[in-house]
């Protein structure tokens, strides 16, 4: 009996210690997000001592980061590849700030992510190969930035998007399942500041 207890304990400190060094990390990629990006000029800035549930467009479920929205909120700098930190992410919107450089390619391991919206923004280079890696991913927002090679939207999976949104004709369209968007709102997450 003693054996069992000892044993339940352990991975019981274990587990503690997993969801302390993840929560560490989602805290990390936030604050490498704040620095890259100028976060003391944002619309809404972020006061990096108070608790993460209290951070303008940010959205915690369960202790994680499930949900991203600092749309129209000068952002201006690069995306910071520690994004995919934020492994519980289900929906991320950067869109209409000053964002430039490339899309972080590891931003694919992103497992959990069905909304992506970096729309209006100065992204340029190459839509990496990875996003067709987000089997998830339901809505892709690309519009309004400089992309100059769209080989990548080549491995999304066909009907795998229910919206889609380049400022490009592309011939991949067939990639979006019209008939799906009603399993969009079937992706939730509960914003824990209304609640």
């Amino acid at each position: 009996m003693l054996k069992k207890t000892i044993l339940l304990l352990g991975i019981a400190i274990f587990a503690f210690q997993n969801s302390n060094a993840q929560n560490y990390r989602e805290f990390i990629a936030l604050h490498e997000l704040y620095q890259s990006t100028d976060g003391h000029n944002w619309k809404n800035s972020w006061d990096l001592n108070a608790p993460i549930e209290t951070w303008e467009g940010v959205t915690v479920k369960d202790g994680h980061v499930v949900a991203l929205d600092l749309s129209d909120n000068n952002l201006k700098g690069k995306i910071p590849a520690t994004l995919v930190n934020l492994k519980y992410l289900i929906h991320l919107n950067l869109s209409g700030n000053a964002l430039r450089g490339k899309l972080p390619g590891q931003l694919a391991r992103l497992k959990k992510l069905a909304f992506f919206d970096v729309s209006e923004n100065a992204i340029a280079g190459k839509i990496p190969n990875s996003i067709g890696k987000m089997a998830k991913l339901k809505s892709l927002q690309l519009s309004g930035n400089d992309f100059g090679d769209y080989s990548g939207l080549e491995t999304i999976q066909q009907h795998q998007l229910v919206a889609f949104d380049m400022d490009q004709e592309f011939k991949y369209l067939e990639l979006m399942d019209a008939n799906a968007f009603g399993r969009m709102t079937d992706i939730k997450f509960e914003d824990s500041k209304n609640n």
